[in-house]
């Protein structure tokens, strides 16, 4: 059992038995994966908060030959996220973050820049305390670099050009339609919301945000890419539903 280091972003941790726990990691080095913290449970635990949800850690950790669970040998906080939890709308957020990531990144990938991304939208989010464009900008990217991202210039049914006009979409849609096409999907994004995209796509999020307030349709983009997220995902996000009110 080669004990391996990595840093790490700790997306959720369950409970295993009386003191233990799994956590649920993206590590930089391996991917992600679930681990056995042995004793992490107990009101004195040696691994302290450095497993708390959203923490930037380092970690040292046994893989095990066929095994799906590693196993936990210590770790240690780079950066910690807890204090986001105090307000409600940072905590939502960041659970959001953690169950989108979990759900959609392939188990024992390595993904450099999905590190980094996450990694950014966090900071973003601890330090604006503004939810839409971190979110906006993370399923974006989560999106694109699964290489799942929709072309929001054309229709995805006929592949005629939007120009102007809004793009159509229904739940658990994963393409923009024209009107010609749209059927039965209720929900537009219009071409101004969708010119966002060229405002942010050369940025980094902390450029973007210092260039001044949020743009209006960046709900409407942002709730668009959710519906991709969740239907490349196959489920609902139980976090998605908390974020309506966000701003």
């Amino acid at each position: 059992m080669p004990l391996r280091e990595t840093e790490a972003l700790v997306l959720r941790t369950y409970r295993l038995g009386e003191a233990d726990k799994i956590v649920s990691l993206f590590t930089r080095r391996m991917g992600r994966l679930r681990a056995v913290a042995s004793g992490a449970s107990r009101p004195k635990s040696r691994y302290g908060s450095a497993l708390e949800p959203m923490s930037y850690i380092r970690l040292w950790i046994f893989e095990r030959e066929n095994r799906d669970l590693l196993r936990i040998n210590s770790a240690e906080i780079i950066e910690s996220f807890f204090d986001m939890q105090k307000d409600y709308r940072q905590q939502v957020a960041t659970q959001y973050v953690a169950e989108a990531a979990e759900l959609f990144l392939p188990e024992r990938e390595v993904n450099e820049r999905a590190f980094r991304l996450i990694l950014v939208v966090l900071r973003a989010l601890k330090r604006t305390g503004e939810a839409t464009r971190p979110l906006l900008y993370f399923n974006y990217w989560l999106l694109r670099l699964g290489g799942v991202l929709p072309d929001l210039e054309s229709c995805g049914n006929c592949g005629r050009a939007l120009g102007d006009e809004a793009g159509y979409y229904g739940e658990g849609s994963e393409q923009l339609l024209c009107a010609n096409c749209r059927r039965a999907a209720p929900y537009q994004v219009r071409a101004t919301t969708r010119g966002l995209e060229r405002d942010f796509r050369g940025l980094s999020l902390d450029a973007w945000i210092s260039a001044g307030p949020a743009a209006p349709e960046c709900k409407e983009l942002r709730r668009f890419l959710e519906e991709v997220v969740e239907s490349h995902i196959g489920k609902k996000l139980v976090t998605r539903s908390l974020l309506a009110g966000d701003t």
